[in-house]
């Protein structure tokens, strides 16, 4: 049965886990087909702007990018 999931994501991109663990999770979620929407508020936003460059830490923009190119819901 599918479910409808939303993520709540208030972090910024790249200062802890927090944004690679929401998209993660919703990546999972998305493969096991179901209906994941991310939605982002505060600095959570700034790991969906395009074309960041992350060095030695999770790749949370093209995390993001990929995410949405699979058919992932983000509100910001």
């Amino acid at each position: 049965m599918e479910k409808r999931l939303t993520f709540v994501l208030t972090a910024s991109p790249y200062s802890g886990q927090a944004a690679g663990t929401a998209l993660k999770l919703a990546a999972a979620a998305l493969e096991a087909g179901h209906r994941p929407t991310i939605f982002a508020t505060g600095d959570g936003v700034y790991g969906f702007v395009r074309e960041q460059k992350a060095a030695s830490v999770f790749d949370v923009g093209g995390a993001a990018q990929a995410f949405l190119a699979r058919g992932g819901a983000v509100d910001l």
